[in-house]
């Protein structure tokens, strides 16, 4: 999909969420996947934060406004994902909250302001008069746009949004997937979003494993064809072998591309499969997909 209006795209289905409080940068470096210490004004980190056994809540997006750490994850996961941080905070001194003074907006083509692009050329992340710009590279230049100010009601629906994320392979976690599946089963390891060199985090022996003995059997895909259905998140597909339809993988995410029924579908599979396999939404004769 190529947006290239000077129109900003709503980003309603995503949530900021805030960590204040002097420990805050110890806290999370003993939670999330990554290197904290690699965060700064100008560096986002890409993360996921994960049960005890290394599967995840949430991938999150974090960066840093003064002191303080912001991070961004689906909306559907706020509330547990937090819940489950904050167990872990008790002797820490840190709050986690949601975030309602800030809004956030999305940027792509011609939305991107000329100077805003060029500050963004050597950096992934500035805040400037209180808004915080965050660069993400793929599948072309986008910026999120974090501010005080109210938003405008004239947006690109979100699910424009959502289509730029799936064609990154950005893994799209929603409450109906949450503490199921491992970060390397969602290629995370390709995004620099773990580091193996950091002290313990919740969950790290478990992604550890998966990476140095092969504990981990899965990788995440996106499929696009035809459909007259978009398949539910945390459901399962159907893939044609010589005896019929056999049901496999998980859904993270299906967006439609066009008004002829044109659907893309982020699913978790075993690694291996023939890439010429045919798919359809389960139990669904009117859609056929393939990789």
């Amino acid at each position: 999909m190529s947006n290239i209006s000077s129109k900003p795209t709503s980003l309603a289905d995503w949530q900021l969420v805030k960590v204040t409080g002097e420990d805050n940068r110890t806290f999370l470096q003993g939670q999330i996947t990554n290197d904290i210490n690699r965060l700064s004004e100008q560096s986002t980190l890409y993360a996921a934060h994960c049960d005890n056994k290394g599967r995840m809540w949430s991938t999150l997006l974090l960066f840093q406004r003064g002191n303080d750490i912001y991070y961004i994850e689906r909306k559907s996961v706020v509330k547990k994902q937090v819940a489950e941080l904050a167990k872990y905070a008790v002797f820490s001194k840190v709050t986690i909250t949601p975030v309602d003074d800030l809004n956030m907006v999305g940027l792509v083509g011609d939305a991107i302001p000329t100077e805003i692009a060029r500050k963004l050329s050597d950096k992934n992340c500035f805040t400037e008069n209180k808004i915080t710009y965050i660069k993400l590279p793929l599948p072309q230049m986008r910026v999120i746009m974090v501010t005080p100010e109210p938003i405008s009601e004239d947006l690109h629906p979100c699910s424009d949004w959502l289509k730029l994320d799936l064609q990154a392979g950005y893994p799209i976690i929603d409450n109906d997937n949450m503490a199921i599946l491992l970060p390397q089963a969602c290629n995370l390891q390709s995004y620099d979003a773990i580091s193996f060199e950091k002290g313990c985090y919740c969950g790290q022996e478990m992604v550890a494993r998966a990476q140095f003995r092969g504990a981990n059997t899965r990788g995440m895909y996106v499929i696009k064809g035809t459909s007259d259905v978009l398949p539910k998140i945390g459901s399962t597909l159907e893939y044609k072998l010589a005896g019929g339809w056999r049901e496999g993988g998980l859904v993270l995410a299906a967006a439609k591309l066009d008004e002829k029924d044109g659907v893309c579908v982020q699913v978790v599979l075993n690694n291996g499969i023939d890439l010429n396999t045919p798919f359809r939404v389960y139990g669904n004769d009117n859609s056929r997909m393939t990789f």
